[in-house]
């Protein structure tokens, strides 16, 4: 394992382990697509409330989000895009073969998109170096604060509301 990865190593195994549970990832999936969340800063607010109880406020979420601004917009986003584009050519390539190659393309989007999301956590990890967080919640009302000034902070319908309580349940079970 790198230092990269040992740098981020609880928040991404953390990460890894919620993500896993029944019904997150396509929560997830549903709150990035449908609503614009981008899912570390999810997962950082899950993962800060059951950690240490705490609680992140509309102007560190606006923080964190302008910190990993430039490496979502330049590197994660775009490879989601292609890697996204490359599994719907799998289904429509002419023969096995190529099916074989755009699968191979597909894994190695993944695996890079993968990494690339690693370095976005990294990226949180160091902002929470620079931000104040907020005091100690019980993990459940920690989780439900931050996810509610994260969904204030990019405007998303108050619907998303029982979306990300699901979420936090979820995730906690």
């Amino acid at each position: 394992m790198n230092s990269s990865a040992s740098a981020s190593g609880p928040f991404w195994q953390f990460s890894l382990e919620v993500y896993a549970r029944p019904q997150v990832a396509d929560l997830c999936l549903g709150l990035q697509d449908e609503y614009g969340f981008d899912v570390n800063i999810v997962l950082l607010c899950l993962w800060l409330a059951r950690d240490e109880g705490r609680t992140v406020s509309l102007t560190e979420i606006q923080t964190l989000r302008a910190g990993v601004a430039e490496l979502n917009e330049n590197l994660v986003w775009p490879i989601r895009q292609a890697r996204r584009w490359a599994r719907t050519r799998i289904d429509v390539a002419p023969d096995s073969q190529a099916q074989a190659e755009c699968r191979e393309i597909y894994a190695s989007l993944k695996a890079i998109e993968l990494r690339g999301e690693r370095c976005v956590q990294l990226v949180l990890l160091e902002c929470l170096r620079w931000v104040g967080m907020g005091c100690a919640n019980p993990a459940d009302m920690a989780a439900r604060a931050s996810l509610e000034s994260y969904r204030q902070a990019i405007a998303a319908p108050d619907a998303t509301g029982a979306i990300l309580a699901q979420l936090t349940v979820k995730a906690f079970a």
